[in-house]
């Protein structure tokens, strides 16, 4: 691969990527009814248009400075695990709705996970309260500044695994089921999308950065990989009682069709539990899409800068009382479309604080930013750096679902610490 390509690989593979989704959008078997089509169409190729003109022009205006040299540090790495661990503890006390941080019933909750995932998610479902999550100011404060270790540990020990101890490996292995245990005793998707879509975009990274002549390799390997937390999702959404026809009723104007059958999920074969499983995936990426098409229908109300995320309207209202929630989009078409039960896509989370059309700046400064972290990882070998690009991975690929970066303090933790470090990163001034 030469240099020209390595420079544009990440902004060809997310426009791929996106591209591909909006295809489905319009021609998958699942049929959206679109009012104001023309302007979703335009507004749509506006912010593509601007996210690779931010791209391209952070490129071109580049200027090369000293390669960084970063080393492995024991004690760091013992840090991010101690950290790391504490944040798993406490995503599985939230997940599961429990009163302690220590899980009692770990390994009793782990085994119904597994064999009742549609019992075990019902029952959450049934004792959240929406409106109390994450009201611990203090608690969310001190957990901010820690959050982002449950990630960068990760990061960490695949970057620098060659030269682990056998200790360290084992704890390596072992936070990464314990990564994933949360979502498996809840029966919950997104903890193991999460782990397996930053997992292996940080190996290929590594790969790519370090070990290209392995890098085939890898990607057969992790092409086998992502194919477990989607049978899992095809799994866990069939022993929810997922049928087809979930997709039309959860449309109350009937904007939404399906043009497949469903299947007989008492005898499916492997090609039609993929199929059902693949469908699923396609309602959950795309379903976005329509959401933010509803966005169009409405008036812009601004929300302060806190409208793209649940949790944050939520912290703004504990520190001001002020409900900005009310004045979004989501909350205005509650009725058609759930603000909380559905995606809405990153477009349509953010319209709340840049309006449709003033996206098309956002995603400038998105494409300029993300070509600069690539550029600072090319040229200076920037560790910080090429943390970020399994994060901005996380973004694209639920980019037309949902904001799902800052939706969660762990991925807003990540995402706003990790964009410090790699500013500072060969500054005067360190911190990390």
């Amino acid at each position: 691969m030469n240099f020209i390509s390595k420079k544009y690989a990440p902004l060809i593979f997310t426009e791929f990527y996106l591209l591909f989704t909006i295809l489905i959008f319009w021609f998958g078997p699942i049929k959206y009814k679109v009012l104001n089509k023309f302007e979703f169409i335009i507004l749509l190729f506006l912010y593509h248009l601007f996210f690779i003109v931010g791209y391209v022009i952070s490129l071109k205006t580049y200027k090369s400075k000293p390669v960084l040299v970063h080393k492995f540090s024991s004690t760091k790495f013992y840090i991010l695990f101690f950290f790391a661990f504490l944040g798993v503890l406490v995503a599985y006390k939230n997940n599961m709705n429990a009163n302690s941080i220590i899980p009692y019933n770990y390994f009793a909750e782990i085994w119904g996970g597994i064999n009742n995932p549609g019992l075990v998610y019902t029952e959450r479902m049934l004792n959240i309260d929406y409106a109390s999550a994450g009201e611990s100011r203090f608690f969310n404060i001190i957990f901010m500044f820690v959050a982002f270790a449950k990630f960068l540990f990760i990061f960490y020990f695949i970057w620098y695994w060659r030269v682990l101890s056998i200790l360290a490996r084992t704890f390596s292995v072992l936070y990464s089921f314990f990564y994933i245990s949360p979502g498996i005793s809840a029966g919950v998707n997104s903890v193991m999308f999460w782990f397996v879509i930053f997992f292996s975009s940080s190996l290929l990274f590594f790969y790519f950065l370090k070990k290209r002549n392995k890098l085939k390799l890898i990607l057969i390997v992790l092409s086998f990989l992502i194919m477990v937390p989607i049978l899992s999702f095809g799994y866990i959404m069939s022993e929810r009682g997922g049928g087809y026809s979930y997709f039309e009723q959860s449309s109350p104007r009937g904007d939404i069709s399906i043009t497949i059958n469903d299947i007989d999920l008492e005898s499916p074969t492997i090609f039609s539990y993929l199929g059902y499983s693949f469908t699923w995936l396609d309602y959950y990426i795309t379903q976005g899409y329509y959401g933010f098409s509803l966005v169009l229908e409405q008036n812009f109300r601004w929300t302060y800068g806190f409208g793209n995320s649940a949790f944050l309207q939520r912290q703004f209202n504990l520190i001001s009382g002020i409900d900005v929630g009310q004045l979004s989009y989501q909350r205005r078409y509650d009725n058609i479309w759930g603000e909380l039960s559905q995606w809405h896509s990153f477009y349509g989370q953010f319209a709340n604080d840049f309006s449709p059309l003033g996206l098309v700046l956002l995603m400038f400064a998105l494409g300029f930013m993300f070509a600069r972290v690539w550029m600072t990882v090319l040229f200076r070998d920037s560790f910080y750096g090429a943390a970020l690009m399994p994060i901005f991975v996380i973004m694209f690929v639920f980019l037309p679902a949902n904001n799902q970066i800052f939706g969660y303090i762990d991925t807003i933790s990540y995402f706003v610490f990790i964009s410090i470090f790699w500013y500072m990163e060969g500054k005067k001034v360190v911190f990390y």
